[in-house]
């Protein structure tokens, strides 16, 4: 916390907690200010750790401070430090309980470029996303399993929904994360690429395609692509890709949850590189 940080005590339904609350509840307010509230441990020590730029700290009033919580305070180097009642701070948080401490972060400027061009290049791209807690679900998988970045394309869920926020359990402060407004952003990516690295295989995921996940290789580099969690992948999609794969199942169920689906997928184009002492992604 600097020196000329701002102390503001909220005790009532004012303006203050009204800005807060809609950062919470209003994507348009969101966007509008470029700022979002992170809650919870993990997301706010991985956003101190990778440089995002904290606008504010909020906390209850008078209340003790964990080491962790000073520390955050310390070094987050917000200009506004909020100090609330109980109650307000338990109706901003998205918990049964209140955390702590959260905060109000910057949203940063997005580009295809904070993609790593490498031999082991492997992007997720998720079209038209319509549940946050699958896409908070996908940017976790892609951190764990070490996709190189993840593409939303199309009308989506919020990126800073807290809702998608909580799922990615701080992986959307880690993952290179683009928003793009369609295929055709995505389609002209991929020819950089190819022109860049000489190849670069765009592969969909499709229940209904023919070729099982498994015998397509994915030795090159790959752009993958997830479909719409009701509608699938997109005709536009489905014509650019240069193969689409499935994965086989063999119970009752007709289909996978999204964010499983491309799990397993990206768990699989892992598998083979690791299997064959390939490169892998960055």
């Amino acid at each position: 916390m600097t020196a000329s940080a701002r102390r503001l005590h909220v005790s009532s339904e004012n303006s203050a907690f009204q800005v807060l609350g809609s950062l919470v509840s209003n994507r348009v307010k969101r966007h509008r200010s470029r700022t979002f509230v992170l809650e919870g441990v993990q997301p706010i020590t991985r956003a101190l750790a990778h440089g995002w730029t904290f606008d504010a700290v909020i906390h209850e009033s008078g209340a003790p401070l964990s080491d962790w919580a000073t520390d955050v305070i310390a070094h987050a180097g917000a200009p506004l430090r909020y100090e609330m009642t109980p109650e307000l701070l338990a109706r901003l948080s998205g918990r049964t309980e209140a955390s702590e401490l959260l905060a109000v972060v910057r949203m940063r400027e997005e580009s295809f470029a904070q993609i790593p061009v490498h031999q082991g290049l492997l992007a997720i791209v998720m079209d038209r996303p319509g549940n946050p807690g699958n896409l908070g679900t996908l940017i976790r998988s892609c951190d764990a399993l070490g996709a190189d970045g993840l593409v939303v394309t199309g009308h989506a869920v919020d990126l800073y929904d807290p809702a998608t926020i909580t799922a990615s359990r701080g992986s959307l402060l880690v993952l290179p994360v683009v928003q793009a407004a369609s295929h055709a952003e995505v389609l002209q990516w991929v020819a950089t690429l190819r022109d860049q690295l000489g190849r670069c295989h765009l592969v969909g995921t499709d229940e209904r395609a023919d070729t099982d996940l498994a015998a397509h290789d994915f030795t090159a580099p790959t752009v993958l692509v997830v479909g719409n969690e009701t509608h699938g992948l997109s005709h536009a999609y489905r014509e650019a890709c240069d193969a689409v794969v499935r994965i086989p199942m063999t119970g009752a169920a007709s289909s996978l949850n999204v964010g499983v689906a491309a799990s397993i997928a990206i768990y699989e184009v892992v598998r083979q590189r690791r299997r064959l002492g390939l490169p892998s992604p960055a």
